[in-house]
Parts: C-alpha cells; structure tokens; sequence
C-alpha cells in the first residue's frame, strides 16, 4: 500500500510542478488556436451582416410577391405599383438645346422704303412674320413685327435688319439654355411610355371588369401625361430650330404747323358757319314748339283780359 512508483521513488520533482506544466501547455495550445482563428472569424463576422441582411431582404420580397401574386389570383384582380421614374445618369449627352431671342428698333427716313426692306429680308433668311400691329399719326407712323427666323440665320438676319435703320435705338439679344428641362421631360415622357406597356400587360390579364376599368383608368391618366410630354418636347423644339426677333421702327413726321387757309376760303368757310348756325336755330325752334305754343295762348289771353278791362272803365266815365 505504501510502495511508490519508480519513477517518482527516483526523481526529486514533486507532482504538483508536473500538474501545473501541462495545465500551462495546454492553456498556451487554445490561446495560439483561438488567434490563428481570430482573422477568418473577423473576415466572417464584416462580411455576415451584409450578407445576412440581403438574403434576409431577398426572401421578403419574394415572400411579399408570391402572397401579393396568390391574393391577385384569387380575387381577379392584378396590382400593379408604378416604377419609380429615374433618370439614366449613363446615357449620352445629348446636344444642347438653346432659345434665342433678339429684339431690335430704329427710325427709317421712308416707311415704305423699309417695309419693303424688311419683306425681303425676312424672305431672304427663310423667316416668316407671326405678328404685327401698324400705327400712324400726324407726327408719325410706326410698325411693330414678330419674325420667326432659323437658328442658324438668326444673327445675319438681325444683322441685315438693323443695317436699314436711319437711326438705331436698340438690339438686344438673349439665349436662354433649356436643355436640362428637355432632358426631364424626355426621361419622364420615356419612363411613362414603359409604364404603359406595362400597363397593357396587365390590361390583358385582368379577368374581371372592374379590374379592366382600374386599369383602362390608369392607361387613360398616363397616356393624358405622355401627350402634355410630346407637346413640350416639341414646342422647345420649334422654338430651339426657329429663333424669335421682335423688330419695331418708325418715320417721324415734320412738326411744323399747316399753312392756313386764304381770304376767300375763310369767307367761304365763313358762310357756311353761318348758314348752319341758322339750320340750327331753326330745328331748336321747331323742338321748343309746345313751349313757345304755350306762351303766345298766354300772352293772346293777357291782351284781351286788358282790353276788356279797358272797355268797362270808358263804359262807366261816359
């Protein structure tokens, strides 16, 4: 019972340094495990959450649609959620659309003169006349116009125009940069025409009318958007292809006053006043008749009253 082993009958080294040496190696052994282990769980843990996250998302969005899809089935009628519009930040740059306008005014020495210039310039540069409004006075006689003219005739023919002035008073010239709108309106006008089709698509799987009506209604919205589209794409267009000029001149008359007339035209002119002066008296006379009636039945009334008055005074002195 009290025999020892040989080996430790032998070795001076007691057993508890033995105990705690193997507990020290193996304690060593996990900690060089755990930190070889440390980079790829690092890696493992950075990259999980994003993972997770989106096959997370992903099996919602399938779940959301098979129960949307099962849902439309079973009660005849198809959802449909428009695309959100985006614009294509890839696509190419398309070329830039400008507006120019000018608007020029001088005197002339001759009106006529000029009109005639002014036709034939316009028709010179392919222009043509939107608007005009004319005046004249005594001091003088003026003429305003609104020329549409192509772009690239646009600075000759103001240039030609201006040259026939007696006198410039102004030009002015503005281009105004609507390329960023055209895009807009040309991105949307796109993504409501995918809708559309999307639109039709559904059109031909909606089996009940109510669902038909839904959809007949929301192609009838869109199609509305897509035509007030076309219709801007287009007035930028004309108005980018054929610039604008608002053109004004006039002639100015002398002021000096008129040569007055002679002594037989002012005895002439005299006479004449004077006749219809009288043709005037005559129709006032004929308008006051009840009036003057009136006054001669009074005054015939007075005369023979006094003379009856005088008759019994001479009857009673004799």
């Amino acid at each position: 019972m009290t025999r020892r082993c040989f080996f430790f009958k032998h070795t001076p080294i007691p057993v508890s340094i033995l105990l705690l040496s193997l507990l020290t190696l193996v304690s060593c052994a996990h900690n060089a495990e755990q930190k070889s282990m440390a980079p790829a769980y690092l890696a493992l843990k950075e990259s999980s959450p994003a993972a997770t996250t989106f096959s997370s998302d992903a099996e919602d969005v399938v779940t959301h649609v098979e129960s949307s899809a099962g849902k439309d089935a079973a009660s005849g009628m198809v959802q449909f959620t428009p695309p959100v519009l985006v614009k294509d930040a890839s696509s190419a740059e398309i070329q830039k659309k400008i507006i120019k306008n000018g608007e020029v005014r001088y005197s002339v020495r001759d009106y006529n003169d000029a009109r005639k210039a002014m036709n034939a310039i316009i028709a010179r540069y392919n222009g043509y006349i939107t608007e005009e409004n004319e005046s004249r006075s005594d001091l003088s006689w003026e003429i305003k116009v609104s020329i549409k003219v192509p772009a690239q005739k646009f600075d000759s023919c103001l240039e030609a125009l201006a040259g026939t002035a007696n006198t410039l008073i102004e030009k002015n010239v503005s281009a105004t940069d609507v390329t960023e709108e055209y895009v807009d309106v040309a991105s949307r006008m796109k993504a409501k025409k995918e809708v559309e089709l999307r639109y039709l698509d559904i059109l031909k799987q909606a089996k009940t009318v109510e669902g038909i009506l839904k959809v007949e209604e929301q192609l009838k919205s869109i199609r509305e958007e897509i035509e007030a589209s076309q219709g801007r794409l287009q007035y930028i267009d004309h108005n980018v292809a054929m610039s604008t000029i608002n053109l004004s001149f006039f002639q100015t008359f002398a002021t000096s006053s008129p040569q007055g007339p002679g002594f037989l035209s002012r005895i002439f002119f005299s006479i004449k006043d004077g006749w219809n002066d009288l043709l005037s008296f005559l129709v006032g006379i004929v308008q006051m008749w009840p009036g003057i009636a009136v006054i001669v039945v009074i005054v015939v009334l007075i005369r023979r009253y006094i003379k009856r008055r005088r008759r019994r005074k001479m009857a009673s002195v004799a």
